[in-house]
């Protein structure tokens, strides 16, 4: 049981970063972004271009992918999603789409086999008798001091607080002279940084592939649904739910509980529905008027 709290403590943070992007952007603009995970997937692409190709040290090109990532979503803001945000349902279509132009055109110029980045730390070391690998305990650090210092950025800084004033109420925001485009940019850019952190961290061990974008969205879409469409709280508590049914799921034949590595993703589902039966706004969310 040691083993199956740890290491769901260790995957929830990076769940809980993967799904803070999601749910900011619907908190705000009430987008769900369907091109949210392959995002995902450009951040890993670049960083393993710029470490395998270009040369640069490991740490510079994870930098470059994460930069590279909250430009790319910025710029599909300005570039598309501003036009048709105003429809939910043609946002969804237009993501989904993008999400999978994204796939083409990265099995266009690498190939469909997996590619692999070196984890900046190796190795493996004993927590509470526990033996984790390095890389997940990397993970883990880093996962929560981007939660924090978005926390500080939303709390300490004008461009922050603009994007909370946005997500209470956007006309009392445009009528107290917040600049509405650069708000909604400023939002699609740390919400691709959020997701291309995360791109990084999901590179182990699986390798990085064309079809990487797929399990995180669907986990991000889990996490949000079942904290709370636009709930930055509920997404972090739905987050360690997840993760931990993940986990135990998979670790469950130590246990005696037949269940594994063919199951790790149906809990999770399980929990959606019934969320969305017993309490359709989710954990942490509220009730439409």
């Amino acid at each position: 049981m040691e083993q199956i709290l740890l290491l769901a403590g260790l995957r929830s943070a990076v769940y809980a970063l993967l799904a803070l992007g999601f749910t900011l952007l619907f908190g705000v603009a009430g987008v769900l972004n369907l091109a949210h995970g392959a995002l995902l997937m450009i951040s890993a692409y670049v960083a393993f271009t710029a470490f395998t190709i270009l040369g640069l040290p490991l740490v510079l090109a994870v930098i470059l992918g994460v930069l590279a990532t909250s430009l790319v979503a910025a710029g599909l803001y300005r570039s598309v999603i501003c036009r048709v945000q105003h429809s939910s349902i043609l946002t969804l279509v237009v993501t989904l789409a993008i999400a999978l132009v994204l796939q083409e055109v990265v099995a266009m110029a690498f190939g469909l086999g997996a590619k692999s980045l070196p984890p900046p730390l190796g190795g493996v070391s004993t927590v509470a008798v526990v033996r984790v690998e390095n890389v997940q305990i990397l993970a883990f650090v880093v996962s929560w001091l981007a939660l924090g210092g978005c926390w500080l950025f939303m709390e300490r800084t004008r461009s922050g607080k603009a994007i909370r004033a946005m997500a209470m109420s956007g006309k009392g925001a445009a009528l107290v002279g917040i600049d509405i485009e650069r708000t909604y940019t400023a939002t699609w850019a740390l919400s691709g940084a959020l997701a291309g952190l995360a791109g990084i961290f999901f590179s182990y061990p699986g390798g990085i592939d064309p079809r990487m974008w797929m399990d995180p969205l669907i986990i991000s879409f889990a996490i949000v649904i079942l904290g709370g469409l636009g709930s930055l709280p509920g997404s972090l508590l739905a987050a360690h739910l997840v993760g931990f049914a993940e986990t135990f799921t998979y670790y469950a034949p130590q246990v005696h509980i037949p269940l594994g590595a063919p199951w790790v993703g149906v809990p999770s589902l399980l929990l959606t529905v019934l969320i969305l039966l017993l309490r359709p706004q989710g954990l942490l969310g509220r009730s439409a008027p």
